[in-house]
């Protein structure tokens, strides 16, 4: 007769050799999950840098056409990349008591502000709108969880419109700030 023994001591050490071929093999596949894991939260935060990007973009190119500050020759079309500065100057009261129904439906959360370079003596900054990230719209609470800040820069004329003569041209920069 011949005797399990040997059989049994060879199958065990199957099963050994099995189990632990599975346990490395659950070992590499939660290797692979969690590396896979940090490669999907590296590119969600560079997507939301690049979402975040194009918003500042948007958002500078929405006020740059905004109907309110734009330059206007009467009938004629407006001139491009160009703010009134007696627009500019009115424009920050209505845009502040219009931010809940109109204004924050366009800008979300943004600072925007325009800063006259040229002539240097008549240096002026005209905050068109200003809803700072750290307040809420209506009663100044801070908003919490803000971590990002994209900064958008555009090159702008500023007229300003004289009684007699024609009118004067400065230079600014349009600087809009938008916040996640």
């Amino acid at each position: 007769m011949v005797s399990s023994k040997p059989f049994r001591k060879r199958g065990q050490l199957h099963i050994t050799e099995t189990i632990a071929v599975l346990f490395i093999f659950f070992i590499l596949i939660v290797f692979a999950i969690i590396f896979y894991y940090q490669y999907q939260k590296v590119s969600l935060k560079e997507k939301q840098q690049e979402l975040l990007g194009k918003r500042a973009v948007e958002t500078t190119l929405k006020t740059i056409f905004l109907p309110e500050l734009i330059c206007s020759r009467g009938d004629a079309e407006p001139e491009d990349n160009c703010f009134e500065v007696s627009k500019l100057e009115k424009a920050g009261g209505l845009i502040q008591q219009h931010t809940v129904d109109y204004y924050f439906n366009i800008f979300s959360y943004a600072n925007i502000t325009v800063q006259q370079i040229y002539p240097e003596n008549e240096a002026k900054i005209c905050c068109t709108y200003t809803k700072e990230i750290t307040k809420t719209i209506s009663d100044g609470k801070v908003v919490p969880g803000w971590s990002n800040r994209e900064t958008s820069l555009f090159v702008v004329t500023l007229k300003e419109d004289r009684f007699e003569g024609e009118p004067s041209y400065g230079f600014g920069y349009l600087k809009v700030e938008v916040y996640s």
